[in-house]
């Protein structure tokens, strides 16, 4: 019996892995717009996905094997959100561009690269990145004229950066618990990306990242 090939554990693994399974899912819709751009760019993102798969060692290519480097994460995840822009743009689809796996996938090659560098508490960057989009996601909103939910996603996105900041008391902790509930929240009612990106940095504090 052969040998099973695994994934060797590591904040920046971790937060690949979520984003590549983002890829395939949004790949596949874009299959379902029947337009021929979002299905040549959903055949791409499923080599990319592919090709992910083989960096982080889940599939086992003797021929070709990709090495698990920060600068092809970088550009993999800029193509992403590249691909996510293009479909959006285009008025003959009907898209909301998430930019969900490109922005996980950058953030993975950002882990990686501090990880050479210097001591990281890897579930803090993911952590700033989902305060840091909730709150630009809020913006956005308010500018198109909604009020109520972007405000909440605003406060609670503040509250979230605050607690990553260990100078500043504001009577809430950076504990799993609070990142989970935050997350939950802004993913219900406010943004499924950025709460799905906080919901990664429960993830990885969970995994003591």
């Amino acid at each position: 019996m052969g040998e099973s090939s695994k994934v060797g554990i590591s904040a920046s693994k971790v937060v690949a892995l979520i984003g590549t399974l983002v890829l395939i899912r949004d790949s596949i819709y874009y299959f379902n717009t029947l337009h021929w751009l979002a299905i040549l760019l959903g055949i791409v993102g499923l080599i990319i996905a592919f090709v992910i798969f083989d960096s982080l060692e889940i599939i086992d290519l003797k021929k070709l094997k990709i090495p698990y480097i920060w600068w092809v994460l970088l550009i993999i995840g800029c193509l992403l959100v590249l691909f996510d822009f293009l479909v959006g743009a285009e008025p003959s689809i009907v898209w909301n561009a998430s930019y969900l796996a490109g922005i996980l996938i950058i953030i993975a090659a950002v882990i990686e690269i501090l990880s050479q560098k210097k001591e990281y508490v890897a579930s803090k960057i993911v952590t700033l990145v989902g305060a840091c989009w909730v709150i630009y996601e809020a913006i956005i909103g308010i500018l198109e004229g909604n009020i109520a939910v972007p405000i909440v996603g605003i406060i609670f996105g503040i509250i979230l950066l605050l607690t990553l900041f260990d100078k500043v008391d504001i009577k809430v902790p950076y504990a799993w618990w609070v990142v989970l509930i935050i997350g939950f929240v802004i993913f219900t009612w406010v943004s499924t990306v950025s709460g799905t990106i906080i919901m990664v940095g429960f993830i990885l504090i969970l995994m003591a990242f």
